[in-house]
């Protein structure tokens, strides 16, 4: 008794995946031979900065006194940021640094647009230059279509 029950059920099992596969035929895939345009990269306009001006007071012993009293006499809160001479050349450093890199992005950028404006220009010219194209290979196309091609 169990092992016909067993037996109908890997029957049963058995002819349910034969079937199952069967019936899922794979869609055909159809492929086209025209050419698809790249979307427009749309960019917002960058702002020009406008940098403002900054006035370096140069405090020594000999003129802290000079320094403060001309600062006490213009009515403004008093307030002095000092740096080293080392910290002056960091900060000198730190900005051609920053300038240099602002540099190389630009020409990194620059070379985008160049290499992308020259890749469009060959894609459109080869799109324009090919006169060989039937109206069969315009068209969709199947795979069964290609494989029976012989």
């Amino acid at each position: 008794m169990i092992k016909e029950t067993l037996l109908v059920g890997t029957i049963a099992l058995s002819s349910l995946s034969l079937t199952g596969c069967s019936t899922f035929l794979p869609e055909v895939t159809k492929y086209s031979s025209e050419p698809v345009e790249r979307p427009l990269l749309v960019l917002p306009e960058s702002e020009i900065v406008n940098m403002k001006d900054v006035d370096y007071i140069v405090v020594t012993q000999e003129n802290i006194d000079e320094v403060w009293a001309e600062l006490e006499a213009s009515g403004k809160s008093i307030v002095l940021f000092a740096l080293t001479e080392d910290g002056y050349e960091n900060l000198a450093l730190n900005n051609a640094d920053i300038i240099r890199y602002l540099s190389e992005q630009k020409a990194v950028i620059v070379a985008y647009k160049e290499y992308y404006e020259k890749a469009d220009k060959a894609i459109s010219d080869a799109n324009a230059n090919d006169t060989n194209k039937d109206a069969e290979a315009s068209d969709s196309f199947s795979i069964k279509k290609f494989l029976n091609s012989d």
